[in-house]
């Protein structure tokens, strides 16, 4: 995430502290019970990932404060499990209408997906709602990497190599969690940079209903939060593409450049959609693309012409607008267009359920660059050995896309 320089800081009326207890759980027919204990039950709550032990710590606790803020009725929850530098534990923010308690963990590693796990389950065990949403928040790193937390041992006394969490370990636990409480899961926010990717939303198609992203920066700490909490008091019956098409109307403009929702449900047709397309590039003229492809990611300087490919980067690696970049290498190769156009429409009037592209986060210059993307990029590996470190994931052995990397990005002298 980037930086905003200044932030409103909220006083809280009230905090009770107190330290954590040991709780019951029995995992029985997928679900979390804790022991006899009634559990109190919520029109909605919203379960906040907060991995801030970085240097975005000092938005911590005005996000949760915004949050406090907004919470306005008896049968709305909010949940923070948060860590901030400095800090000897990672902490749990039971949030409701004019109060938060605060319980202390004994652990300080916001990076591991044991202990998201642990979040989810004692969340389930102590209560029960209609519909939930989860959002992670912190940067976003590499295409399967997401907030790092600088200090994952709580006995170290200097910085050590950040420590990521690894998406697809996510997804395991996401989904386990979504059938314990019967797929009421209504959204999913990536609140990371980057995280707009197919690759990305594939991962996590059978967990959530909507999937929530930005396909390039996002800023911080982001103001949406008391807005949004207002609304869903007055208005609980909301599904997830709801809430999320209000978190992107109550998101000031500076804080973004684009934010993506997908309609999960549609995921399912991508191979049939997108699989005719690649097959008719691969029967086609595949020289043409790949010196484009590589003009596009090996610029030499003595070559003064643009690539007709638009690359981006993030985390070390390279991606492509995936709409754009299978239009142009249809059109590059001579391909039929029929198919190509086909899996447009779908993917724009069906996967992708609103895209918005009026954010004001980037210089206007380069803001023109990626005005014309469509919500979700396609990493594009340089490398065998790149590709082949994602070679584990289902969108590779349902898509035919190595198949076209190979034909299209791969040099066989030089790989």
């Amino acid at each position: 995430m980037k930086r905003r320089e200044t932030i409103q800081y909220l006083a809280l009326s009230s905090a009770s502290f107190f330290t954590s207890i040991d709780v019951d759980k029995k995992l029985v027919n997928g679900n979390w019970l804790a022991g006899n204990k009634p559990r109190k039950n919520y029109d909605y709550i919203l379960l906040y990932w907060m991995p801030y032990d970085n240097n975005l710590s000092r938005f911590g606790q005005p996000i949760i404060e915004m949050l406090s803020k907004g919470v306005q009725s008896d049968k709305v929850l909010v949940l923070v499990q948060s860590d901030l530098t400095n800090a000897k534990q990672l902490s749990r923010n039971i949030i409701t209408k004019g109060n938060i308690n605060v319980q202390y963990l004994e652990t300080a590693d916001s990076s591991s997906e044991n202990v998201l796990n642990d979040y989810l389950s004692w969340a389930l065990s102590q209560f029960q709602a209609k519909r939930w949403v989860i959002v992670f928040l912190g940067h976003g790193g590499s295409l399967m990497k997401i907030s790092p937390d600088h200090n994952p041992n709580s006995s170290s006394s200097s910085s050590s190599e950040p420590k990521w969490m690894e998406l697809p370990r996510i997804s395991e636990v996401l989904s386990k969690f979504n059938q314990a409480i019967n797929g009421r899961l209504e959204l999913l926010f990536f609140q990371n940079c980057n995280r707009g990717n197919i690759e990305v939303h594939y991962t996590f198609q059978n967990i959530a209903k909507y999937t929530l992203s930005s396909q390039i920066i996002l800023a911080a700490p982001n103001y949406y939060y008391e807005s949004l909490l207002n609304h869903l008091s007055y208005y609980p019956n909301l599904d997830g593409g709801q809430i999320a098409k209000k978190i992107m109307d109550f998101e000031p403009a500076d804080m973004y450049h684009s934010l993506t929702l997908t309609k999960n449900h549609y995921f399912h047709q991508l191979s049939e959609k997108l699989n005719p397309v690649i097959d008719s590039i691969l029967k086609a003229n595949t020289e043409a693309v790949k010196i484009q492809i590589n003009s596009a990611l090996f610029p030499k300087k003595s070559n003064s012409e643009k690539s007709l490919i638009e690359i981006y980067r993030s985390g070390g690696e390279t991606f492509v607008d995936l709409a754009n970049f299978i239009l142009e290498i249809t059109i590059l190769s001579g391909a039929d267009v029929t198919a190509c156009h086909r899996f447009l429409n779908y993917y724009k009037s069906f996967l992708i359920e609103r895209v918005q592209q009026n954010g004001k986060l980037l210089s206007p210059r380069i803001r023109g660059r990626y005005q014309k993307f469509s919500g979700l990029g396609l990493f594009l590996p340089r490398t065998r050995q790149e590709l082949e470190t994602y070679s584990y994931l289902k969108i590779y052995s349902d898509l035919k896309l190595v198949k076209l990397f190979e034909a299209v990005v791969f040099d066989t002298e030089k790989n």
